[in-house]
């Protein structure tokens, strides 16, 4: 028996394989698509993205999707599944059963009237079909009798095959804040820079960092989850929230001195500082910290999340792109942290 984490290059946004190998059978949960380039990118779509690549292996080996978490709406998170399920090619094994809090879940969970501007159309092969005619998304999980779950929320515990899921957010209330008509983010094929604060050094971060939290509502409804099998403990944090994780791990019976021994943590949010504290932090207890982006988008990761990683545990910090290393450390720090910093293998085996 084996699990074996994949973190793809998916941008700047997530995209994450887990999968748990016997001798006669695998189970695979797939954790967000990423933005659209994850599936496919180029001129007409010509080019395989990681996510793409990916679907390709599970089908050459005979395998499929047994779960898929789409942790919310954000397209850096959703819009590469969308394209996937856009392609009758992938579809059959894309997904047996998904996680997803969709606005008419939630509608229906609240017994409030649907909001019909929220629904996810896809388009078709036809040339004469618009996205504003395509298929509901809902309407074809149905179509290819995926199994739904009914809405994801804090305190919820899954067994899903090999796999035991808690989860840690979104609290109901969170959900709560999405019955409105949701915006539209567009998404480009490239994504601009923002400013960083690659320019402080660890030592003026430390001396002065407060915690503020992210204000996204969409964001907050982020689903997050402890994953245990084998033995094994991992932590996948979407975007999610920092004080809901954080209360949610306290509930399960951890603190500062009694640590959640996990042996993977992806944390919130692309490496966020508004996603991250020390106080959350200081409840883990594990080997790698890993970050998801190809720092493109919104000056991320935060130096100060590194700086708050380095000083609040022992693990070491892994990125999907090398690239994004170097900036991170000024020059006279180099020799005295560049040993916590890291890229991530291909492929992670527990």
């Amino acid at each position: 028996m084996a699990i074996f984490v994949r973190i793809l290059k998916a941008n700047h946004g997530d995209c994450i394989l887990v999968s748990h190998e016997g001798s006669l059978s695998a189970f695979n949960i797939l954790i967000d698509g990423g933005p659209s380039m994850a599936f496919k990118h180029g001129l007409r779509q010509r080019y395989k993205g990681a996510l793409c690549k990916v679907l390709d292996d599970l089908k050459e080996k005979g395998q499929h999707v047994d779960l898929v978490i789409l942790t919310h709406i954000d397209d850096d998170h959703i819009n590469g599944l969308i394209k996937a399920f856009e392609d009758p090619e992938y579809l059959p094994q894309l997904v047996k059963a998904i996680w997803f809090n969709s606005s008419r879940l939630i509608t229906q969970h609240f017994k409030v009237p649907e909001i019909s501007e929220n629904n996810i159309l896809l388009a078709d092969d036809s040339p004469l079909t618009s996205v504003q005619q395509g298929k509901d998304l809902e309407k074809l999980l149905d179509e290819i009798q995926c199994v739904r779950a009914p809405p994801i929320m804090a305190g919820q515990v899954y067994n899903v095959g090999p796999f035991t899921l808690k989860v840690l957010s979104p609290e109901r209330s969170q959900l709560e804040r999405l019955l409105h008509k949701w915006p539209i983010e567009g998404e480009s094929g490239t994504t601009s820079s923002h400013d960083n604060d690659y320019g402080l050094s660890l030592s003026e971060i430390w001396a002065e960092d407060k915690f503020v939290s992210d204000p996204s509502i969409y964001n907050g409804s982020s689903i997050a989850f402890l994953l245990e099998s084998d033995g094994r403990k991992m932590l996948f944090l979407g975007d999610a929230h920092d004080q809901v994780v954080a209360g949610n791990i306290r509930a399960l019976g951890y603190s500062d001195t009694n640590k959640l021994k996990l042996d993977l943590v992806k944390i919130s949010h692309h490496g966020s500082q508004y996603n991250t504290s020390s106080e959350t932090l200081s409840l883990l207890d594990s080997p790698c910290y890993a970050i998801s982006t190809d720092g493109t988008k919104h000056g991320l990761p935060n130096k100060r999340t590194i700086a708050r990683i380095i000083k609040a545990t022992n693990g070491k910090i892994f990125f999907n792109y090398s690239h994004v290393i170097p900036p991170l450390l000024l020059p006279d720090e180099v020799e005295s942290f560049s040993s916590r910093l890291d890229v991530l293998d291909e492929e992670i085996k527990f």
